[in-house]
């Protein structure tokens, strides 16, 4: 017998009847082929078994994992430690390097883990293609000395050899109660230490800018938890037809709205949530909540206009991110010409990612492509003559000064004909005064 290509075993017949011996060559074929199926079907079984509460990249147990095993820990009479681990600037590896020095980077963070803490169990949990990265510890019936020692050689393996930076936060106790509540304080102790990274190296621009309260949204429980408790609110910003000033449009924009009821940008949580890999979340509750409002409108046989969306890179990076807008769209039996996805031009230089790619599948299930954000820093004029998409939008650095500017005026007037000429809208973003609407 055959598996894979290699020899699985042997099936013979001794001593068989001499009547019998012309039909057991066939019969053996035949108990090979079943045996052999039944051989496949349990090396697929347990493959299965494993990846179900596996992590393929650092063999560490999975989430799936972590919650039957964590269940089992309440109320147990023993000491127990834990260690709350987060890999600090994982994303900036993964854009500067690519996803297969970082996937090397979690398989190092995961082997140093493993020679402190020979006898523990390992968990990672999180999204799939590392949306955030928190890998928990737990080490049963040792002393809290030895614990904290261990914990100490830990770090110390990080920091002396930095070639990933990591976040910690541990908690221990000699009786173990309420298993969750340890697991939430270590976790709060890890985003302390997360907290000092980040003032102390600011590897990151998308650190620089935002309150220590935002980096609660890291957490995917907790974001999921603002945005399941209405935290996080959609508003609709009208565009504006020149012609007639009629509103032909509207696009999308999120808002954060803390305990205290402010509104915050979404500068200061969407470049976090961008660096977290967590963006999505945000991406698509936002069409998700335009999808309820058009369905709205349709159901009371109102005026229907098109709403833009905004998706970031993250989100364009999706193996099936047009899927998803689909299932969205088709859940709340939205038709694709009222949703616009709009898509900011420095997408077009992102290394290993073809925007027309997509954007032809877009265009294509009938969805309205925009480019926003066009002349930020510069023009980018390949992408113009690249991509095939529907609608220009320019960036309020273009129109700022379009009204007072002679040179402005004029490359305004350039990009409207080359627009004419390509058979693309050009929507200006930002306008402001009288004179920049009649200018323009």
């Amino acid at each position: 017998m055959e598996q894979n290509g290699e020899l699985a075993g042997y099936l013979g017949v001794d001593n068989p009847p001499p009547d019998k011996i012309i039909n057991i060559a066939s019969l053996l074929q035949t108990l090979c082929y079943f045996v052999s199926l039944a051989l496949q079907h349990a090396e697929s079984q347990k493959k299965l078994s494993y990846l179900s509460y596996h992590d393929n990249s650092t063999t560490f147990y999975n989430r799936n994992r972590y919650i039957k095993g964590t269940q089992k820990l309440f109320n147990m009479d023993t000491s127990l430690g834990i260690i709350y681990l987060d890999v600090n600037g994982l994303k900036d590896v993964n854009d500067q390097f690519g996803h297969e020095v970082g996937d090397a980077l979690l398989v190092e963070c995961a082997r140093r883990m493993k020679m402190v803490f020979k006898k523990a169990d390992f968990y990672r949990i999180g999204g799939d293609e590392f949306i955030i990265i928190i890998i928990i510890i737990i080490c049963q019936s040792i002393k809290k000395e030895s614990f904290e020692k261990r914990v100490k050689e830990l770090s110390e393996s990080f920091s002396k050899k930095p070639v990933c930076q990591v976040a910690i936060g541990t908690q221990w106790t000699n009786a173990v109660g309420n298993i969750n509540e340890m697991i939430a304080e270590a976790d709060a102790r890890m985003y302390e230490n997360k907290k000092e990274f980040y003032h102390k190296h600011m590897i990151s621009r998308r650190y620089r800018h935002h309150s220590d309260e935002m980096l609660h949204l890291t957490n995917i429980d907790y974001l999921e938890s603002e945005i399941e408790n209405g935290h996080f609110v959609v508003y609709l910003q009208p565009k504006i037809l020149c012609e007639d000033r009629s509103c032909v449009g509207a696009e999308a924009l999120i808002r954060y709205c803390d305990n205290a009821g402010t509104l915050i940008p979404p500068l200061f949580f969407l470049p976090l949530l961008e660096g977290e890999e967590l963006v999505d979340l945000i991406d698509f509750f936002v069409l998700d909540t335009v999808c309820q409002k058009i369905k709205y409108w349709l159901d009371k046989e109102m005026k229907i206009i098109p709403l833009s969306i905004n998706f970031s890179i993250e989100s364009l990076r999706g193996k099936s991110f047009v899927e998803r807008i689909l299932e969205t769209c088709k859940k709340y039996q939205i038709p694709t010409k009222y949703i616009e996805i709009e898509i900011t031009e420095r997408v077009h230089d992102e290394k290993n990612f073809e925007i027309k790619t997509v954007i032809s599948k877009l265009r294509s299930a009938g969805f309205i492509v925009a480019i926003d954000d066009f002349g930020t820093e510069y023009a980018n004029l390949a992408l113009l003559s690249d991509a095939e998409f529907d609608i220009l939008k320019l960036d309020k650095s273009l129109i700022s000064n379009v009204a007072l500017n002679p040179r402005t005026k004029i490359i305004m007037e350039y990009i409207s004909k080359i627009c004419h000429r390509l058979g693309v809208d050009m929507i200006a973003e930002g306008i402001e005064s009288e004179e920049q609407f009649f200018t323009l």
